[in-house]
């Protein structure tokens, strides 16, 4: 199962910034084409007292100006979405004790998906991953979209949903996710499996020889390459026959698999990657193609966990 057919609601989180009303309003779409309840979260932890200030009535004037400004942050969310999406259902929550990503956390615990910007409020730069969506993502037990675009335009299209196939677990809930979502959107799948002239993918374990140096010279490359492209075909044909009105394109290449996932992400809307943990290290364990892409795409990212479903 994925997010498709799971969860009773999607959560987003709102901060005030541009990008989190995207993400808010993207996410209502979402919600409004499974029929979900969207749950907008905004989140500040009050200070006990201000530093250096013994005078509590100033600690509570902080106190009361910030439960007032999550309150309009909201109010103003919810007549934006409701301009876009105005059946979409709405509920609301403002959070004045835990920090943004545990409160996003403990309100997806029986969630579909969790919707968060790249960015907010204070980012140094335009394409940082922010501090709060790294946090969710890496401790997520739900599906994650990062997202980032055009906050005047977020709505959903008709352009490719691309995906990393390599034949894992998490690649397995991965593309049925991409397929669910096209279909869901009416638009076609892009799904991407790339090999280095190092070895080939499926060939790596721990007591694996890499193919370097002269012994390279001796493989016979585009065998490998109609290898590879069979392996691909082969994975996605499960998934071709489930979601029949689906057009899909197969990419095999040679090269970096976050170098061509990103290439054909600026003809699309959306990638969507798996990955194999979370936790306190997950960063690590999302490996460099996930973090290539939070990092550096210009286009929402979904990351779906490998244990999230039985691809079976």
């Amino acid at each position: 199962m994925t997010f498709l057919n799971t969860g009773t609601h999607i959560v987003v989180g709102i901060d005030g910034s541009d990008t989190s009303l995207g993400a808010a309003k993207w996410a209502a779409a979402v919600a409004g084409k499974l029929g979900r309840t969207l749950q907008l979260v905004y989140s500040t932890q009050h200070p006990t007292r201000l530093p250096g200030i013994g005078d509590p009535t100033l600690t509570q004037q902080l106190t009361d100006s910030l439960s007032e400004a999550g309150t309009r942050v909201l109010s103003d969310a919810v007549a934006a979405i409701r301009q876009e999406s105005p059946d979409v259902r709405l509920t609301t929550l403002l959070d004045e004790e835990a920090a943004p990503a545990a409160t996003l956390l403990d309100a997806a615990q029986d969630a579909s998906l969790i919707v968060v910007g790249a960015t907010g409020r204070g980012s140094v730069e335009r394409w940082l991953v922010g501090s709060t969506a790294s946090r969710v993502v890496g401790r997520a037990h739900r599906p994650v979209v990062v997202w980032r675009g055009d906050p005047a335009d977020p709505p959903l299209d008709t352009r490719p949903i691309v995906v990393g196939v390599d034949g894992s677990p998490a690649s397995a809930v991965a593309t049925e996710s991409a397929f669910g979502f096209a279909a869901l959107t009416d638009a076609p799948v892009t799904a991407v499996r790339t090999w280095t002239d190092e070895f080939p993918v499926d060939a790596v374990t721990p007591d694996s020889t890499p193919i370097a140096g002269p012994a390279a010279m001796l493989v016979d490359w585009d065998a490998v390459a109609r290898e590879e492209a069979t392996k691909l075909s082969e994975i996605l044909a499960p998934y071709r026959q489930r979601f029949p009105d689906v057009p899909v394109e197969e990419v095999s290449s040679r090269g970096s698999a976050a170098r061509e996932l990103l290439r054909v992400l600026d003809d699309a809307q959306l990638a969507v990657v798996g990955s194999r943990g979370r936790g306190r290290i997950a960063g690590a364990l999302l490996g460099s193609t996930s973090q290539n892409l939070l990092h550096r795409a210009t286009r929402p990212v979904m990351i779906c966990r490998g244990d999230e479903t039985d691809p079976s």
